[in-house]
């Protein structure tokens, strides 16, 4: 058995609030031990000083719109096509500036 999955937007578990459509498509809850994915939505003025995963890799690709990301005390402006590694443990800051800012984010291991 291949255990591959074909998953839709539909099969995600959404979370939402006043900031952020997080749609979690890939998770350990669907069979995925190693790797998860989010489509997220971050809407203007969102802003998190103070963004860490203690246990997770995560890569971030934005899709539209920008943001200010501050690695270090260091802010550089992202956007549409670019990508960012954060290893575990490290804090960055990453505050919308340009709405919707849509964003696919992995982690590795898999969150539940």
């Amino acid at each position: 058995m291949s255990g591959i999955k074909v998953m839709d937007l539909d099969d995600a578990e959404v979370y939402e609030d006043e900031t952020v459509i997080s749609r979690r498509l890939v998770r350990r809850a669907h069979g995925s031990e190693e790797m998860s994915l989010n489509v997220s939505t971050l809407k203007e003025g969102m802003e998190d000083t103070d963004c860490v995963y203690a246990d997770y890799d995560e890569i971030v690709y934005v899709l539209s719109g920008k943001a200010e990301l501050t690695i270090d005390g260091e802010t550089q402006t992202v956007g549409k096509g670019t990508a960012f590694y954060v290893p575990r443990g490290a804090s960055y800051g990453y505050k919308v500036i340009e709405a919707p800012n849509d964003v696919i984010a992995v982690f590795t291991p898999a969150k539940t």
